[in-house]
């Protein structure tokens, strides 16, 4: 299939497939005269690329699973199971930062809450 196919089939630009391609994170394609030609596995290859894109991953944690995939002809699923589990741990960790911020937030809403308030019936009882 050629590269539009491949676009309508996974909802990548051209573009960026050949971007992907640049990267490693696909085989170079075979050629038909100047036209790429793709296979199932590139349709594959692609879609999981662009969902782990969607969870957080950058390309460049993907490119060893990729070439793994590549060279070895299958899936290093064990790879990508720790690959998950470190990426479910950095959100996990992201959540509570997240949580932190929020509660500084708070404090900080709080503080100028009574600091306001404070001064205003200061104000109010002087007069």
């Amino acid at each position: 299939m050629y590269i539009g196919e491949l676009s309508s089939l996974t909802g990548a630009t051209p573009k960026a497939i050949r971007h992907y391609e640049k990267l490693g994170l696909l085989p170079v394609a075979k050629r038909k005269g100047n036209y790429r030609i793709y296979t199932e596995i590139d349709v594959q290859s692609v879609k999981m690329i662009r969902l782990a894109q969607t969870v957080g991953f950058s390309l460049a944690e993907l490119h060893e699973l990729s070439a793994l995939k590549y060279k070895h002809k299958h899936f290093p699923v064990e790879i990508a199971r720790q690959l998950i589990q470190k990426k479910n741990q950095q959100i996990i960790e992201q959540k509570e930062a997240l949580n932190r911020l929020q509660d500084n937030l708070k404090q900080l809403e709080d503080e100028i809450t009574n600091t306001y308030v404070t001064r205003h019936i200061s104000a109010e009882t002087d007069h």
